[in-house]
């Protein structure tokens, strides 16, 4: 019998993954917490150890600090360890990135490590019913940006959320993924498994996913079968997803509970069930203590006398007892009948298990011969594998030279390709061309397995995601629409000697058919009289004919005067003064500025460019017709150009080039091998 004190000695081990020593964030949280609740004793048995990767660390900063191209930007962490080494090596959280989490553990730890409450999405926060997983994020993520797309950027680890950047993907969004940490399993010694196995019913396993639970059950699976049964049959299991729970009940786990995420569900837990069976082992002596009570008074009551018994119920009882004897002898008839045919059942079924114990043994001498027949046939196999052994060795030496041979010319193809990259890239400032050169590379070495070469696989990969970052303007492409303005500029009218457009060209641009349609319409009219008219009054039909030629001859001769006659509307009236030679300086000037603007873009200059562009457009704007349509694409290829961005901070390149060093001075040095 279990005594009152037993049911509240729980030991709560915690089985979170282990953190690097420089992040203690969620360790002081999660120690701070049981301190606080103070319901069981705590062993911690980490399964997993995390390690960050310094690299992809650097390169989500520079995302983060990077300007967003076309939509909003969105960083998403899968996990509170992934946010907590995100937010260790970024100083300060930009204005107008958003983060979002999984649930209110990661929006609480959010919050302690800096970022704003208004910045962080997480399910379930403000009361919602949203599941706390990548479900609940994704929906929330539905009804806040619905009618527009994102820059998303998902911080994870190896494995696992693989379906979360899909279907982000497939809602219009921007998906970038970013592997921030490696996963680690931590091998477990024997006498720690054996402690923890002796636990039993006081242990209280608290898994937050299903990777933890496969590892620690296949570190447990050295331990005896029995006391892992009892293990597993015994023990308490705190989950905090369905996932987890299915894989967990798949393992062999009797009792597992399926919990909020946090460890503050993981006290309440334990808090509730300490309190129930403290309750329920008070309550049993009480109980049996009032059971002895009342034996012990129906004991001590002293013999009442009692009354004369009727006669009638004397015979009532004596026939009850008649029916009741015939009852049971029916009874006991049926029982017999249903025990023979019981009987016979059972002696069919012997009759059919010894047929088919028959077949058995027939199969069994069948599986006999075959036995021996496989037995022949495997000593004829290791004969044959000891004859290919030779010719093994031999066909290992062609395919070595082979691959010696292939791995010099990828290692040409690949030095090849990053020139390209840095002449695109530094020359003429082609983000994309030297994108694609780099991943070129990187289908070159997609299939190497050489130490070296997966080196400079990782290295390509980093400064491609480097490169992808930088804003995609094509400055080749505007080169070349700058170098047509420049080409344009004696053809382009000025004020000084241009055509001006007159108000009567004004007007049949915007009536054009205005003058031709009212002779013709009087000409319809005068030439379809009515039979009445014609016949009734022929002088009136001749005054029609009269109207309609002097109308016509007036209209005629009023767009005659009205082509004599040029206005032009002009700001500044010194332009139009200006003469042929200072005309010439006007266009000489506004060529040079081209010119020097075409040199700072390609140079990524940008100070020099706005002012160079500037000019250019006040001189376009003060001498030139800018309502002609070849001014007015000019202008419009000078706006274009002033909106990019050229001072940008280009990627050196490093890690692939010293990785390509590595590479070239391993090859050489196996080639130098006898």
């Amino acid at each position: 019998m279990m005594n009152e004190g037993a049911c509240m000695d729980w030991t709560l081990v915690v089985c979170k993954p282990k953190l690097p020593d420089g992040y203690s964030v969620q360790k002081s949280e999660l120690d701070e917490q049981l301190t606080l609740g103070n319901q069981a004793s705590v062993l911690n048995l980490p399964v997993f150890e995390l390690v960050p990767h310094t690299a992809k660390l650097t390169a989500l900063r520079d995302w983060m600090a990077a300007p967003r191209r076309r939509f909003q930007k969105m960083v998403v962490f899968v996990s509170p360890s992934a946010l907590e080494m995100a937010m260790t090596h970024v100083t300060e959280w930009p204005a107008d990135l958003m983060c979002g989490v999984m649930g209110r553990q990661s929006a609480r730890l959010a919050q302690r490590m800096g970022i704003p409450r208004d910045h962080i999405l997480a399910p379930s926060v403000d009361g919602g019913d949203d599941t706390e997983d990548s479900a609940g994020l994704l929906a929330l993520m539905c009804r806040h940006f619905a009618d527009k797309a994102l820059e998303v950027l998902v911080c994870k680890g190896p494995r696992g959320r693989v379906d979360f950047p899909q279907k982000l993907s497939e809602l219009g969004h921007d998906v970038d993924i970013l592997e921030i940490y490696d996963r680690l399993e931590i091998q477990q010694s024997s006498v720690r498994l054996a402690n923890l196995l002796t636990l039993g019913g006081r242990c209280v396993l608290w898994i937050t996913s299903s990777e933890t639970a496969e590892a620690l059950d296949r570190q447990m699976s050295q331990m005896p079968d029995h006391q892992l049964l009892g293990f597993k049959n015994s023990a308490t299991v705190l989950t905090t997803h369905n996932r987890i729970t299915r894989r967990c009940k798949e393992l062999g786990y009797a009792r597992v509970v399926e919990i909020p995420t946090g460890i503050q569900s993981v006290n309440l837990w334990l808090k509730t069930n300490t309190t129930a069976m403290t309750g329920s082992s008070m309550t049993n002596p009480v109980s049996s203590q009032s059971a002895n009570a009342t034996a012990y008074v129906a004991q001590s009551q002293p013999n009442i006398t009692q009354p004369a018994v009727n006669p009638w119920l004397v015979k009532l009882a004596f026939l009850l007892s008649l029916a009741s004897m015939a009852l049971v002898l029916l009874i006991s008839f049926a029982g017999k009948n249903q025990i023979e045919k019981t009987r016979l059942a059972f002696g069919e079924r012997i009759q059919k298990e010894s047929t088919t114990l028959d077949l058995v043994r027939e199969q069994m001498t069948q599986y006999d011969d075959l036995t021996r027949d496989l037995k022949t046939r495997f000593e004829l196999l290791e004969e044959a594998q000891k004859e290919e052994a030779s010719q093994r060795v031999s066909l290992e030496e062609v395919y070595n030279n082979l691959l010696a041979s292939k791995t010099e010319v990828s290692l040409s193809e690949v030095d090849q390709l990053i020139s390209i990259a840095k002449r695109q890239l530094y020359l003429l400032g082609n983000v994309n061309g030297a994108a694609v050169a780099l991943g070129q590379a990187i289908d070159l070495l997609e299939k190497a397995e050489k130490p070296s070469l997966m080196n400079l696989r990782t290295a390509l990969q980093t400064d491609l995601a480097a490169i992808k970052a930088l804003p995609s303007d094509d400055l080749l492409k505007l080169a070349i629409a700058l170098d047509s303005v420049i080409n344009s500029v004696e053809t382009m009218p000025s004020l000084a000697g241009a055509d001006a457009t007159t108000q009567t060209n004004l007007a049949k641009l915007n009536n054009p058919e205005r003058i031709e349609s009212e002779p013709a319409v009087a000409q319809d009219q005068t030439s379809t009289p009515t039979a009445g008219t014609a016949e009734s009054s022929a002088p009136q039909f001749s005054w029609a004919g009269a109207w309609s030629f002097v109308k016509t001859v007036a209209s005629t001769a009023w767009y005659d005067i009205q082509s004599l006659i040029e206005i032009t509307k002009v700001d500044t009236p010194d332009v139009l003064l200006l003469s042929s030679r200072q005309e010439a300086d006007v266009r000489n000037a506004l060529r040079l500025s081209l010119l020097n603007a075409r040199v700072t873009m390609l140079s990524r200059q940008g100070e020099l460019l706005k002012s160079d562009l500037n000019r250019s457009l006040t001189l376009i704007n003060t001498y030139f017709d800018t309502k002609n349509p070849q001014v007015e694409r000019a202008v419009s290829v000078l706006n274009d150009i002033n909106k990019i961005q050229v001072d940008l901070v280009l990627p050196e390149l490093k890690a692939t080039t010293s990785a390509y060093r590595l590479a070239v001075a391993g090859q050489q040095q196996k080639g130098s091998k006898p």
